[in-house]
């Protein structure tokens, strides 16, 4: 009389050598999604931030010089180290502060006050992400903008 345990094909349905690599095999892929996930998307805030910084310089600039597109537009494309352009092209309007918002200005204000002159400055620079993601138009362009009063 045999016993069932002695038989390869039974040792063979009780094994669990090899479980976690089986596991690891399904998740690996979900678990490099993530990470590509995290990476794309740690790259696009930082980028975000820098064409930020840029468009603040061009308006800084702007406050410390005045109105000179060709400087505004330098200081702009100068600010950072990825390809940043002033795009569109800074625009100088006399304008009127209306509570928190900018509100195209004539003559005078509502409140009675006189326009202010107001600059703003555009930066965008393309972003292209390490691979493609459904739903996000390739190339996409990350843009900022910034707005100071001159007077």
């Amino acid at each position: 009389m045999t016993r069932f345990s002695t038989c390869p094909a039974f040792d063979l349905a009780a094994d669990r050598r090899g479980v976690a690599a089986v596991e690891f095999a399904l998740i690996a892929p979900v678990l490099c999604l993530l990470v590509a996930g995290l990476i794309d998307g740690s790259r696009l805030i930082v980028q975000t931030m820098q064409v930020k910084a840029a468009a603040q310089a061009g308006a800084d600039y702007a406050r410390k010089n005045g109105w000179d597109t060709a400087g505004i537009s330098n200081a702009v494309t100068s600010a950072t180290s990825i390809a940043v352009t002033a795009s569109p092209a800074p625009v100088q309007a006399a304008d009127c502060v209306s509570g928190m918002t900018i509100a195209p200005g004539g003559p005078t204000c509502a409140g009675g006050g006189t326009p202010g002159n107001f600059i703003t400055v555009a930066a965008q620079a393309p972003f292209a992400p390490i691979m493609p993601w459904p739903g996000l138009s390739q190339p996409a362009t990350v843009s900022a903008k910034a707005i100071v009063r001159l007077n």
